[in-house]
């Protein structure tokens, strides 16, 4: 596993773990949706590339297929 971002926020990775969780499992978990989702319910500092890393990382170890959708910024 890679090392993961040095001010991780707990709350984040619960809510990002309820996401993939209530996920279909044969559907791509969009990156782009799942940052805003996030972003809405919990406030974080973690930058936007760190949750998509987390995202990742939650997923695939989920065995969920992920969808690099990520707006440019």
């Amino acid at each position: 596993m890679h090392t993961l971002p040095a001010n991780i926020d707990a709350d984040v990775v619960l809510a990002i773990g309820r996401m993939l969780d209530d996920h279909a499992k044969l559907a791509s978990v969009s990156i782009a949706d799942s940052v805003e989702q996030i972003r809405k319910d919990q406030a974080s500092s973690l930058a936007d590339f760190e949750i998509e890393e987390l995202v990742i990382e939650m997923a695939a170890s989920r065995g969920l297929a992920v969808l690099l959708d990520r707006t440019a910024r």
